[in-house]
């Protein structure tokens, strides 16, 4: 079932199921609303209630979730930023987003005042997502189990989950949590106004947090990626500010390189990006004036610069953007056909019964 239906019939039933008296939404709307969904359209025949939820009863549902939640915004208008808290992002999102900006951005500052140019603050980002890419395509080829090829659709999820890294897991379960939080804080300060639909609300949250794990699962993948484009743009401002603002020389120093290793290094380093922006890498005679001896030596920032921010995106912000976009299509996909819960038979089930019996259609008459 699509997010967006599943969320109103979801919230719709956990009203009714904690409402059997009918104070936060009468029994009369609850018939009537019954009777709209059902008015001139395909509507499903009331069975077996262990039946599977269908393609038509699904819409019947839907059309019913909106025909009362039309009835409750004019008493509680507060039910639609329930609802967009839980499709929504949250602070957090802002704050991993935020942090990952700020730490790229600091750590460009890690070697002084001084720029070294074999930017040991890119090589660690460059290496971190290198694994990260690694681990994400041995994911990606990983062969699925045959049991769990034929499982079912929890089953699938929960060995889809387990598959994930400990910090992913840890993500996606805070990333639920704060959702279910940011819903408890507008019921808590809407209580006094929607007394009678607290215990629903409630309940809706609880039950969406447990749904909705295969969607928090890929927006905290996708927080990730957009976190590490992030942490190179912060990366990138932090040596926009030490090279064009506070005009600072690049160079290298002492380190186990000599000339000539230091250019392999920096070749191995910076190789793709000189390759396209054309910026010659100095040979290893040219890297001796580089050198910093003291307080002197060093040279224009510029160059490096340009080969740090190319190095970045190319290793970083390129194939992250990719994980994006891959991410949020997985995304689209997995809020396409969210599982539905497995009391929503039975309650397909006693709304059908609450509907009046179709009139039977008259025979028609001979001519003769």
């Amino acid at each position: 079932m699509r997010q967006r239906p599943l969320q109103a019939v979801l919230l719709v039933y956990a009203i009714e199921q904690s409402d059997l008296g009918g104070d936060a939404l009468s029994h009369e709307d609850r018939a009537q609303a019954s009777r709209e969904a059902a008015d001139e359209r395909a509507v499903p025949a009331a069975g077996d209630p262990s039946a599977q939820i269908t393609g038509s009863s699904e819409r019947f549902l839907a059309r019913r979730a909106d025909a009362l939640l039309a009835r409750l915004r004019v008493r509680s208008p507060g039910i639609d930023r329930v609802l967009a808290a839980a499709a929504g992002p949250t602070g957090f999102d802002r704050s991993i987003l935020l942090l990952g900006f700020l730490l790229g951005f600091a750590i460009a500052f890690a070697d002084g005042h001084r720029i070294d140019i074999f930017a040991y603050p890119l090589i660690v980002l460059v290496l971190w997502n290198l694994i990260v890419y690694l681990i994400l395509i041995a994911r990606a080829f990983h062969l699925r189990q045959p049991n769990e090829a034929a499982g079912t659709v929890a089953a699938r999820e929960a060995a889809a989950l387990q598959r994930d890294g400990f910090f992913r897991r840890w993500l996606a379960r805070t990333y639920a949590n704060r959702v279910y939080a940011r819903i408890d804080a507008l019921i808590t300060h809407s209580i006094g106004f929607n007394a009678p639909l607290a215990p629903g609300l409630r309940r809706f949250a609880a039950d969406w947090r447990e749904l909705g794990r295969p969607l928090f699962r890929e927006r905290a993948r996708r927080l990730l990626h957009l976190s590490a484009i992030l942490a190179a743009a912060g990366l990138m401002a932090g040596y926009f500010v030490r090279g064009v603002l506070l005009r600072q020389n690049a160079g290298w120093g002492n380190t186990i390189f000599g000339p000539a290793s230091a250019h392999t290094a920096l070749v191995t380093l910076y190789g793709a990006a000189s390759a396209i922006k054309r910026i010659p890498i100095p040979s290893a005679q040219d890297l001796q004036t580089l050198a910093w001896t003291g307080a002197t030596g060093g040279g224009q920032a510029g160059p490096w610069l340009r080969l740090i921010y190319w190095t970045a995106l190319l290793y970083i912000v390129l194939p992250r953007l990719l994980g994006l976009v891959l991410t949020t299509l997985s995304l689209w996909r997995r809020s396409a056909t969210l599982r539905t819960p497995a009391t929503f038979p039975g309650y397909l089930a006693a709304v059908l019964r609450s509907l009046p019996p179709a009139p039977e259609s008259k025979p028609a008459e001979s001519s003769g």
